[in-house]
């Protein structure tokens, strides 16, 4: 639950920093997937990235880990044969990348990664459809809509 609490707040906070990026490309927007397995990844960010949880800096060029299910955003085009994406959400363990790393994913395991962001997207509106039906007029309610 405090994974899935982090990762969200992260998403969000990653999505309302993009919005100036979005404002000057024609790209369609920030996307969101989870990691397809853990791996190493080249660190791309201009000076590096300060790790909070090691107390440690990590310099452009150098490489830490990204675990499997961590959240990261379609930033636009990398190296030839790459997805350049953004690690979205807080470190809570040790031994990883940054908040707001850069990095390049080759354009498969970022298909995969967004794939199951895409199904659990799906699976929990779902849940939410079911949940309004169950509670009908009580839904309304519970969201602060007024009936009109």
């Amino acid at each position: 639950m405090k994974k899935l609490l982090v990762g969200s707040i992260s998403a969000f906070a990653l999505a309302a920093l993009t919005l100036p990026v979005q404002a000057q490309s024609s790209d369609p927007g920030v996307e969101l997937a989870f990691m397809p397995s853990t791996m190493s990844v080249t660190l791309l960010n201009e000076g590096g990235k300060y790790v909070a949880i090691d107390l440690k800096h990590i310099a452009q060029g150098e490489k830490c880990r990204m675990d499997k299910d961590a959240t990261i955003a379609r930033m636009g085009t990398g190296a030839p044969g790459t997805v350049r994406v953004r690690y979205a959400a807080a470190q809570i363990s040790s031994g990883g990348c940054p908040f707001m790393t850069t990095f390049d994913l080759p354009e498969a395991d970022y298909a995969k990664a967004r794939t199951a962001f895409v199904k659990m997207k799906d699976e929990a509106w779902k849940k939410v459809d079911e949940i309004k039906k169950d509670l009908g007029d009580k839904w309304d309610e519970l969201t602060g809509k007024k009936k009109t």
